[in-house]
């Protein structure tokens, strides 16, 4: 009999010890990235800067209080940065067309389609209460010699429940809207007024 105890007691206690699954999240959607064609645009995307609170593998959440809630179970598929920065570079090809060319750049006299280079700073990617809110500035000049145009926008997006997944959905969604503002100011570069409206 005790020897019949003794594995369904290990078991026990194992289960106990045992701590919750991890899940993965993205701020990517299902949506095509666009179709084939060739580039009508070349942008060097510089690395994207994320708030320090939320540079990690794990999704923070904001308490009602201001408090930080990291999920330790809950984590980003990739480095945030990096997530965000592959959101951009799929609409500048969307929106405008636009390679990014950052990791192996074209000499000026290589190519004859027009060239940029931009920078992206996130000041804010929150989750909190029922909303997400993201916000970003950013710059982004023609090359060789262009005038760099300095743009922000401010994005909020609702969360259809309490739960992490929830969070990191409407993070995604908020985020997709920015990085649609930052390809559209590509288009714009060299007009009166670059920055899209928020």
């Amino acid at each position: 009999m005790i020897r019949r105890l003794v594995p369904l007691l290990a078991l026990a206690l194992a289960a106990c010890g045992t701590s919750p699954a991890t899940r993965y999240h993205s701020l990517h959607d299902a949506a095509p990235v666009g179709g084939g064609g060739g580039a009508e645009r070349l942008v060097e995307v510089l690395p994207v800067t994320v708030p320090a609170a939320v540079d990690r593998p794990e999704l923070v959440l904001t308490g009602d209080d201001g408090g930080l809630d990291v999920r330790e179970s809950e984590r980003w598929a990739g480095p945030l940065a990096d997530e965000l920065r592959d959101l951009i570079t799929a609409a500048l090809w969307r929106t405008a067309r636009a390679a990014d060319v950052y990791a192996a750049p074209v000499p000026a006299a290589a190519s004859q389609l027009p060239q940029y280079r931009l920078a992206a700073r996130f000041e804010r990617v929150e989750a909190k209460g029922a909303a997400a809110a993201v916000a970003a500035t950013w710059t982004v000049r023609r090359l060789p010699e262009g005038p760099a145009a300095a743009c922000r926008a401010a994005v909020t997006a609702p969360m259809a429940d309490a739960t992490p997944a929830a969070a990191a959905r409407a993070i995604g969604q908020a985020s997709r809207r920015i990085a649609e503002a930052i390809a559209e100011s590509l288009v714009r570069v060299g007009g009166s007024d670059p920055c899209p409206a928020e």
